[in-house]
């Protein structure tokens, strides 16, 4: 089995899934947008994002829907957030080409972590996504993405869209 890369998302096709499901994560800012690995799952690629270690990640009880990266030290990969995603919206992403050497090892290490446990990570996205999608799990029901609709949102992305710009008319008074 390959191993897994990391990737990150563009921008405006997360902002395209937000206006389909309000359940998609938004990047958190320009500087540090997530991060997170390709699976296939069913048919579609899909993306699902990492976390960055916190307090409270300790305290989270894993399930198929998260998995903690070494008992929640180094983050954990949020399945119940994955979202499928075409070619034309991913973004490679280079460890080595980031300034913040801290971070750059975080990844190192949460990549390692992910890798050495593949079928673990490719089990846990299978399961989240096919009892969240069966709908007879009301609690994964209610915390994962909506799957089913995001593959049709991902079928229909047009990378190459602009809204058109409305022009407003003034009306003269006479």
């Amino acid at each position: 089995m390959e191993n897994l890369k990391l990737y990150r998302i563009e921008e405006k096709y997360i902002n395209y899934l937000k206006s389909r499901d309000n359940r998609v994560q938004n990047n958190k800012d320009q500087k540090r947008p997530y991060v997170g690995v390709l699976l296939i799952v069913g048919s579609y690629k899909y993306f699902v994002p990492m976390e960055s270690p916190k307090p409270n990640h300790s305290k989270i009880k894993p399930g198929i829907h998260i998995m903690k990266l070494d008992n929640g030290n180094l983050g954990l990969l949020g399945f119940n957030n994955m979202i499928p995603v075409p070619d034309s919206a991913l973004i490679s992403f280079d460890i080595n080409n980031e300034t913040d050497e801290k971070y750059a090892e975080l990844l190192r290490r949460q990549i390692s972590y992910i890798n050495k446990r593949k079928a673990d990570v490719f089990n846990s996205a299978t399961k989240t996504y096919y009892k969240s999608t069966k709908g007879n799990n009301a609690f994964l029901s209610n915390i994962c993405c909506n799957f089913k609709k995001l593959e049709r949102a991902c079928d229909n992305y047009n990378p190459n869209y602009k809204k058109a710009k409305t022009k407003v008319t003034k009306i003269k008074k006479k």
